[in-house]
């Protein structure tokens, strides 16, 4: 199957102050679209860390010198198909909010380290990718729904892009779609391990990433579409050259199209 680039318009709403209390992640609106709906399916939700040794570390590249590298750790929130009778809904604590500092509790449906399903066969991966900044929780909404219908998704914490971690956007440029390609690569070798949860649950072949704003950046990206000439030269971007891996056409970029990614959802925000 080809990669498919599906490109939406993300509007907000707010749903009522009654709903605003407990922060709930799990309302759906009388009016929303049929498939808006939450799917038969139980769910758990996990909370992995993991880290992609080696990496360029951009707010330290200097002209001229050699590159710097880091080992670049990234947290991810996983939700999936859990075993029945693993009961009502959890929270998730200490989420923070676009200042950096002030943080929430959100209320969902999914229950925290839930049993895992035994599905007779294992479930598509999707990969949740948030914009700059953000963090792994600015969709969850979506990853409760979506696990509910039979996908195993994972949210990325991008490091150097989140509400408090927030630093030159060149990181973001050009660690975007390498973070969302490790974290691929990361569950892909999860699924394999003897005893982890993910065995025997995901199909990391059948795999679509989802991002907003610049997750959706991300996606195009390893989808196919490059960077052109002239982004990997701007002021404000990354340093260097070091964009040019992701310039079309060149030879790195080629590299990161990858066949298990079968689909790619890019939102933006409506003005």
């Amino acid at each position: 199957m080809k990669t498919m680039i599906a490109v939406a318009v993300l509007t907000g709403s707010l749903c009522g102050a009654a709903f605003a209390d407990t922060n709930r992640i799990d309302q759906i609106r009388p009016d929303a679209p049929e498939l808006a709906a939450h799917g038969d399916l139980p769910i758990g939700v996990r909370t992995l860390s993991v880290v992609n040794p080696g990496q360029i570390d951009i707010l330290k590249v200097e002209e001229g010198q050699d590159l710097p590298r880091y080992d670049r750790p990234l947290t991810l929130e996983v939700w999936y198909p859990a075993a029945d009778g693993t009961g009502a809904g959890g929270t998730y604590e200490g989420v923070q909010l676009r200042d950096g500092v002030t943080t929430v509790q959100l209320t969902g449906l999914a229950v925290r380290d839930a049993a895992p399903a035994a599905p007779a066969a294992p479930y598509p991966l999707l990969i949740i990718s948030h914009g700059y900044p953000g963090n792994r929780f600015l969709m969850s909404h979506l990853g409760e729904n979506l696990a509910t219908k039979g996908y195993v998704v994972v949210s990325i914490d991008h490091t150097e892009s989140t509400y408090d971690n927030r630093a030159a956007f060149g990181s973001t440029l050009v660690n975007r779609p390498l973070d969302q390609l490790f974290v691929l690569n990361a569950i892909d070798g999860m699924s394999k391990e003897s005893g982890h949860f993910l065995s025997g649950l995901v199909d990391v072949s059948d795999t679509g990433i989802i991002g907003y704003s610049m997750g959706g950046y991300g996606a195009v990206i390893v989808a196919g579409g490059g960077v052109t000439q002239a982004s990997t030269e701007y002021s404000w971007g990354a340093p260097a050259g070091t964009l040019q891996m992701h310039l079309a056409g060149s030879e790195s970029h080629e590299a990161l199209i990858d066949p298990r990614v079968k689909a790619a959802v890019a939102i933006g925000r409506g003005v």
